[in-house]
């Protein structure tokens, strides 16, 4: 039998994922979201993790490389890529692309490109 939350707590988590949906690139802290919403921080991330099946950092960072992957695809260099993601330095954003996808974007750009080339070519 699943486990039923307190609907303050689900209200929390939805907000939360609304929020992470809508500004994908806002560094709010799970606990500074917890603080907002009004529930722990424990119980956020728990009940988060059972409705969503990820944690909300994986959330984030998913949608994230999501994002990044769109940015790529549609010509953005690795820089801006990092500047509309809100990383630090476009070095900080390679090094979490290649952690994400285990290939420098650089190199996942090539494969993209020789895939699309492949598909065109049939």
């Amino acid at each position: 039998m699943p486990r039923q939350y307190k609907k303050g707590v689900l209200e929390a988590v939805r907000w939360v994922k609304k929020n992470i949906d809508n500004h994908p690139n806002n560094g709010t802290s799970t606990a500074a979201m917890a603080r907002i919403a009004g529930v722990s921080r424990n119980a956020l991330q728990e009940v988060f993790k059972a409705k969503y099946g990820t944690s909300i950092g994986q959330y984030k960072l998913n949608l994230r490389m999501k994002l990044a992957a769109q940015h790529l695809k549609t010509g953005k260099s690795i820089k801006e890529t990092a500047i509309l993601l809100q990383y630090s330095s476009a070095s900080s954003f390679c090094n979490a692309f290649r952690s994400f996808h285990e290939v420098s974007p650089t190199d996942w750009l090539k494969t993209q490109k020789l895939t699309n080339a492949n598909k065109q070519a049939k």
